[in-house]
């Protein structure tokens, strides 16, 4: 039970070390130099990523749950329950589940900008045919050194 814990708690870490995961993978500087079927691919790891840190937070909830309000005991005491006792070994059961939700969770907010990220350049790059587009943008007159804010709308047909 508990290497499978700790494994399950670097697997949800090891895919976060690098912050751009696009240039790691695909061997490009720019998010928006990759083919769609590229994006798709990365959203779909992305979710499954997603859903394995969600795993690994609420698993780490549940064993702070259990460590504060049941008692862990085995017929055959180890010898590190036999040294640190019955309540060490909750508080350490607690530790482990308080690592667990952490890294789950930082992991889980990583992966959910980077599901946004990709949509956001799915939605840019090839966007659906029939669709809007709002945006901000200011109007510059060279002449008049003045600048006007606006709104562009872009219909996709």
């Amino acid at each position: 039970m508990k290497k499978i814990i700790l494994i399950l708690s670097f697997l949800a870490l090891s895919n976060l070390a690098g912050a751009q995961w696009y240039v790691k993978k695909y061997q490009v500087q720019d998010i928006n130099l990759l083919t769609r079927s590229q994006l798709d691919e990365s959203l779909k790891t992305a979710k499954n990523d997603l859903l394995v840190s969600g795993v690994v937070a609420g698993l780490g909830g549940c064993i702070f749950i259990l460590s504060k309000y049941s008692m862990w005991t085995s017929d055959d005491p180890s010898p590190l329950e036999q040294l640190i006792g019955e309540k060490g070994m909750n508080d350490l059961y607690a530790g482990i589940g308080i690592g667990m939700m952490a890294a789950g969770t930082i992991a889980f907010f990583g992966y959910l900008e980077r599901t946004k990220n990709i949509r956001t350049v799915i939605h840019r790059n090839f966007p659906t045919i029939g669709s809007l587009h709002l945006s901000p943008k200011i109007n510059y007159n060279r002449y008049t050194a003045s600048g006007n804010l606006g709104l562009t709308l872009t219909w996709n047909f």
